[in-house]
């Protein structure tokens, strides 16, 4: 039966770069999966992807459409004519771990007992010749695994761009360090001891201090839950005080105080729910979770927005990738959204903007019978570092043709990404390194002139 989308779609696109035949596309008003491209990812996956990672599970089969593993797989081989799938080929009509017998196997009679030898064939038969027992019986060796092959790691010459100064990238680096006060000493250590007031903020600005801080002792989830604790403190305390200007500073030695103690509480577990929603509630992991702001945080936020805006200099953050199923066989997100090249930060140090870019870092295990041929290490890409018209351009490309032959025909799996950083400032040159899969750029803003430069 071919996949079909309902009306129940919440247009998150999550379906449409997983599907292996590119049958998904922008529909009016929701996502539409064309039938004539649909093979219910059959050849690729034990499971259909679009349903896999559909967040309201909208995804389902069309039961006016019914289709035999025969028809699907046939369809799959008619799409990708390069892709050899051979009989053992992936299916959600096979049940999982149980090997498919060859046709001439399922061929042969199921009983036993009928396919024993006739008596002519027994006569005709040579004896069998008695082993003498002076005859040591060989051990047979245990089948050693054959290795995965492994990608060759070359040491490939530094290259250079258009504007790219002469200067080193580690010379450069030490001139323009993080100005942020947050991130050294005194400053850091004032931000971890205050995270359980400070993660009353919003989620922006929590992730805006994280990544300033860069210290695994503050963390957007980890303040969050310092501060529900605290809150289940300090609400109750709040409303005592209500108490007292309301009644008098009788009202803490009667047994009235206890009534306020308990709304107190009430609203701190309430709102405590409502900011972990989306663990709660959609069983997210913390690190795709969005925490909203307490009570008091959106004031508290602009009352240090001017603090924040000059001790930190990040200027863009990760994504948090797509909302989506949890699966062992399925596409790790970050991992994915490295391979469309938007796994970068930028940060603001002053006279230049450093630039990290995280590239594709492992192969994807999308059931094709040729991705066992390949290592789970991605290899190397190739780049290009291009400045023009106030934008800094990255372009990578994976240069292996095993790879890019098998990427070819999967829509999740571009074997190569355009990233395009828009800049605000004038920005007159560039520096960069590019070491294990992690590409590094200081770009150096226009307060020289670029005569006064010297290029490469």
């Amino acid at each position: 039966m071919a996949t079909m989308i309902t009306n129940e779609c919440i247009n998150c696109g999550a379906c449409e770069p997983e599907c292996p035949n590119n049958a998904i596309s922008q529909g009016d008003p929701v996502y539409v999966i064309d039938p004539l491209l649909c093979t219910e990812c059959v050849g690729f996956h034990d499971y259909e992807a679009c349903a896999a990672v559909c967040p309201v599970d909208c995804c389902v089969t069309d039961p006016n459409n019914v289709e035999t593993e025969e028809v699907l797989i046939a369809r799959a081989r008619s799409l990708h004519q390069d892709v050899n799938f051979g009989e053992g080929f992936q299916s959600r009509f096979r049940k999982a771990g149980v090997e498919q017998k060859p046709a001439a196997a399922m061929q042969q009679p199921a009983n036993p007992a009928k396919s024993e030898p006739t008596p002519a064939a027994q006569k005709s038969a040579p004896p069998p010749k008695p082993i003498a027992s002076s005859t040591a019986v060989k051990p047979v060796p245990p089948l050693v695994p054959k290795a995965m092959p492994q990608v060759k790691k070359e040491i490939r010459p530094k290259k250079s761009f258009p504007n790219e100064v002469s200067q080193s990238f580690d010379e450069l680096a030490n001139q323009y360090q993080a100005r942020g006060f947050l991130s050294r000493g005194l400053g850091k250590t004032l931000v971890i001891l205050t995270q359980p007031v400070l993660g009353a903020l919003p989620h922006d600005v929590k992730k805006q201090i994280e990544a300033a801080v860069q210290s695994a002792g503050f963390t957007v989830a980890g303040c969050t839950g310092l501060n529900i604790v605290h809150n289940a403190v300090i609400y109750p305390v709040a409303c005592m005080i209500v108490g007292v200007i309301l009644h008098g500073p009788a009202v803490l030695f009667s047994q009235e105080v206890n009534n306020y103690i308990i709304v107190g509480l009430a609203l701190a577990v309430i709102e405590g729910v409502y900011r972990l929603k989306d663990g709660i509630l959609h069983v997210k992991p913390a690190e795709e979770m969005k925490f909203p702001a307490a009570v008091y945080g959106v004031p508290l936020g602009l009352a240090l927005r001017p603090i924040l805006a000059k001790h930190t200099s990040v200027v863009r953050e990760i994504p948090i990738p797509v909302d989506g199923f949890y699966s062992k066989g399925f596409v790790e997100k970050l991992e994915r959204e490295r391979r469309y090249g938007n796994v970068y930060t930028v940060e603001d140090r002053g006279a230049a903007l450093f630039v990290r870019l995280e590239f594709p870092r492992r192969l994807p295990d999308i059931g094709l019978p040729d991705r066992q041929q390949l290592p789970d290490e991605m290899p190397e890409y190739d780049y290009d570092l291009a400045l023009k018209d106030s934008q800094f351009i990255i372009k990578g490309r994976c240069a292996d043709e095993r790879v890019r032959k098998l990427s070819s025909s999967i829509g999740a799996f571009p074997p190569e990404f355009t990233t395009i950083i828009p800049l605000k400032d004038k920005v007159v040159g560039f520096a960069h390194r590019f070491e294990n899969k992690l590409l590094e750029v200081l770009l150096l803003k226009g307060e020289k002139s670029p005569w006064e430069m010297s290029y490469r």
